[in-house]
């Protein structure tokens, strides 16, 4: 039906089906697929269906305007499927990065504690190390000099200790400088691919990877419904439970146990 849509490759000259008349035909032959189940309603299968037709509007004119191009393969399934590599690169570099810049998020706030052990460094604590580092590398060399002013080696470890604490801090910060740039490096190197890759998919190529893409979407919209559905069976299910998972023998054992404190009272009270 949505291979029908674009001119006929061997009659050029032939009109391309009517992109409403598309969704009307779509739209009847979905409620009457849907007809025999009872998981959706009808008004819940119209409006996955019309969240569809929206969101790929454009696709569908272009199709029926120009037939099956690659331009309208997304960047995103190119990489799927011919470099996975690359996009697996991606996220993990993402990834990281997500980490490092939450870590140091976490780092600038009022309570923070390192339990893990990362290294890192509130900005505060920062200043305050570089600082201390200064006095205790100066120290040192007054105290190398003059004896007076402290034990050399004492400041020597000092400063040695300090500049630790910097080196780990500073690590993570490099780390994440790097990320940075690998990531606009390989985004730029899969920009390049994907460019590459699209010039030598067909038409026919095309066609066969778009309709597969559009039947995956129509079936993920009304995924969208089923699984809203289902989680308003769990909460419903929970709300059960919660109402009655005490028993009734708990509920009696409760208001005996009551009974007996209330008598103990009325007893200290003198009213038996």
């Amino acid at each position: 039906m949505i291979e029908d849509l674009a001119p006929d490759a061997a009659n050029q000259q032939g009109k391309p089906n009517n992109v409403y008349a598309l969704r009307a035909t779509l739209l009847d032959s979905i409620e009457r697929t849907f007809a025999g189940q009872h998981l959706l309603n009808r008004y819940q299968i119209r409006g996955a269906f019309a969240n569809y037709y929206n969101q790929l509007k454009a696709d569908f004119k272009s199709i029926a305007a120009s037939g099956w191009g690659p331009e309208l393969i997304p960047d995103e399934d190119i990489l799927q499927s011919q470099f996975p590599q690359v996009l697996a690169k991606l996220e993990s570099q993402h990834g990281r990065l997500a980490e490092l810049q939450a870590l140091f998020a976490a780092a600038g706030e009022e309570d923070f504690e390192d339990s893990d052990d990362t290294g890192v460094l509130p900005p505060d604590d920062v200043k305050a190390l570089k600082a201390n580092l200064k006095e205790a590398k100066g120290m040192m060399k007054l105290a190398k000099r003059d004896s007076s002013f402290g034990d050399s080696d004492h400041f020597r470890r000092e400063a040695e200790r300090i500049e630790a604490q910097l080196a780990r801090h500073k690590k993570l910060e490099d780390e994440a400088k790097k990320l940075k740039a690998e990531i606009k490096t390989t985004e730029k190197s899969r920009d390049q691919l994907v460019e590459e890759a699209r010039l030598k998919i067909s038409n026919d190529e095309a066609r066969l990877v778009i309709v597969e893409r559009l039947g995956k979407l129509l079936f993920d919209s009304y995924r969208q419904y089923l699984r809203a559905d289902q989680r308003a069976c769990i909460a419903a299910i929970e709300n059960l439970w919660g109402k009655y998972a005490i028993t009734a023998k708990q509920i009696e054992a409760e208001r005996d146990q009551a009974a007996i404190e209330l008598q103990a009272f009325l007893r200290e009270l003198g009213y038996e």
